[in-house]
């Protein structure tokens, strides 16, 4: 009887063991998703002039300019830049940029030209966050094109302020 005893303390304790491997082998709850976005640079199409026809003046998020149709770059006044947007975010968080539409820029003189954002750093609207950690910024450069429609008014010229809208949506 005396063996029958310790074969069932040693069940009794490796069974114990086993319960405790079950319980450290649980999966951690999941990371709260938690996207900041925070704007660092404006999108600036620099200077240029527009004939009668009126054209396209684009900037690419890599702060490249191009125009076509009746349009003629001036290299002065402020520098040509993409927006850029820091997005603070856990590694590996999925998210998609959309826009809302086109926007109407005004000059306060009746003129009127459209903006259309088509050019990201990330490649596409939707990317992986690659920071290593939530506190060091995703850098999404984004770029656009203004379409300045033909004008025979004499209120097209002027300088054109406005807001576009981005949403970052995480998955």
């Amino acid at each position: 009887m005396h063996n029958f005893r310790f074969y069932k303390k040693h069940s009794w304790l490796l069974l114990l063991m086993f319960s405790v491997i079950e319980i450290s082998a649980q999966e951690n709850p999941p990371i709260p998703i938690e996207v900041e976005v925070r704007t660092s640079r404006n999108l600036n199409f620099g200077a240029f002039t527009v004939g009668d026809a009126g054209g396209n003046v684009s900037v690419s998020y890599d702060d490249q300019r191009t125009v076509n149709g009746d349009i003629f770059e001036l290299n002065f006044g402020e520098p040509i830049s993409a927006a850029l947007f820091d997005v603070y975010a856990n590694p590996g968080t999925i998210i998609q940029i959309q826009q809302m539409g086109d926007t109407e820029l005004t000059n306060g003189n009746g003129g009127i030209i459209y903006l259309s954002i088509d050019s990201f750093s990330t490649g596409q609207r939707t990317f992986v966050t690659q920071s290593p950690n939530a506190q060091t910024p995703n850098e999404v450069f984004v770029g656009g094109t203004l379409t300045i429609p033909a004008d025979n008014s004499g209120n097209l010229p002027g300088r054109y302020n406005g807001t576009f809208t981005l949403n970052f949506i995480h998955q």
